[in-house]
């Protein structure tokens, strides 16, 4: 029992440690500001993989028409990833505004997903940037022309930028848009520092020469998950230097928090799906001591029905966490405006912890559905 309380202590120090490192790479990471004299120059290819979404896909084409950035440099692509709805139907709605259609002359692989449409896509695309978001998503109209300033200036070959999850009318896509607000400043933090972990696919950005380089999707296609965070990790390792993570509001694409529990649980082992399979092990192996640090604090809290002596080692744990994390989630939510969020702190925490415990054997041992398909 001593021995376990030991350890519960260190992965406490280290948990704590680690979201206050992350919080440090992330206030670090300076905000961007495009040059007055910028002009641009840059052709660039929004690519869009779409799938089953007729209820949001003209939400986001909306968005991207008011784009400010010059049309002729501009070529906006929606690959219909073998919808069964009407998204294709709307999407050719917009064909005199710009807007291609994409229909795969490739079978249907249902393992994956999105990396084949967006190959696809890229292959029928001559821009030299490459700029990919969700068909559910709505961007801001300087988003282009701020990515675009950017990599001119910092010589990027691979972008990250913020995604925002809408907080919604429900208490639950609160807690979601809360949670995801510090992922998305622990991937930031994380390029701060050079040592990527994670990045969305709703608004990365790459040279298409850098994509050729290091062969897209290779080496990885066969995992569903990771169109994003892969590549990145593979222009980190051809590229180093040249993989940066954006910060400024501008480029904050928003998406939406899912509707209900079943949803959240498929779409959050999707994610962690993929959590093994990263060639560099200690992103792995960070993954393993947060998640034991959670599955401590979870039996910490139960061996207090049983012992209560446990509270002591509960309480230091807990409190660690709450401290840390709510360092890092208050300067988070401050960058997305959503700082009124940081009133169900505690209860997102201690729901986190469960949450975290339970995704993370489902997400490595149980298939998960995902856009009307099966991992």
């Amino acid at each position: 029992m001593i021995y376990f309380t030991y350890l519960s202590i260190f992965l406490a120090l280290f948990y704590s440690t680690l979201m206050l490192y992350y919080t440090w790479g992330w206030l670090g990471l300076k905000f961007f500001k495009v040059p007055h004299n910028f002009v641009p120059e840059t052709t660039v290819s929004i690519i869009i993989p779409a799938r089953n979404e007729e209820k949001k896909i003209e939400v986001l084409i909306q968005t991207l028409l008011l784009l400010n950035y010059p049309k002729h440099l501009l070529d906006i692509v929606i690959v219909d990833d073998f919808s069964t709805d009407n998204t294709s139907a709307l999407v050719l709605k917009y064909m005199n505004h710009g807007i291609r259609l994409l229909h795969p002359d490739y079978q249907e692989n249902h393992i994956t997903f999105k990396k084949q449409a967006i190959d696809y896509a890229i292959s029928k695309c001559q821009s030299q940037l490459i700029i990919t978001t969700d068909a559910d998503c709505e961007v801001h109209q300087d988003w282009v022309r701020t990515i675009v300033a950017f990599q001119k200036e910092n010589d990027a070959c691979f972008i990250s930028s913020p995604v925002a999850m809408k907080k919604g009318g429900t208490l639950f896509q609160q807690f979601q848009a809360l949670e995801f607000s510090g992922l998305v400043a622990i991937g930031g933090a994380a390029l701060h520092w050079q040592k990527p972990n994670m990045c969305n696919g709703a608004n990365v950005a790459y040279l298409k020469t850098a994509y050729t380089a290091v062969g897209g999707f290779k080496g990885n296609e066969h995992i569903p998950s990771g169109d994003d965070e892969f590549l990145m990790h593979k222009m980190f390792l051809s590229f180093p230097g040249r993989v940066l993570f954006l910060k400024n509001k501008d480029v904050i694409v928003n998406t939406h928090a899912t509707a209900n529990l079943i949803e959240f649980i498929q779409q959050r082992m999707r994610w962690v799906s993929k959590s093994t399979k990263y060639e560099n092990r200690n992103i792995t192996r960070i993954l393993f001591l947060c998640y034991c640090f959670n599955l401590s604090l979870l039996i910490n809290f139960i061996g207090l029905f049983f012992n209560s002596s446990m509270l002591f080692v509960f309480a230091i744990q807990f409190g660690l966490k709450l401290i840390a994390e709510g360092i890092l989630l208050y300067q988070a939510t401050t960058f997305f405006v959503i700082k009124k969020l940081m009133r169900w702190l505690l209860p997102e925490q201690m729901i986190h912890v469960i949450y975290v415990v339970m995704i993370g054997v489902l997400g490595n041992t149980v298939s998960y559905r995902w856009k009307g398909r099966r991992s």
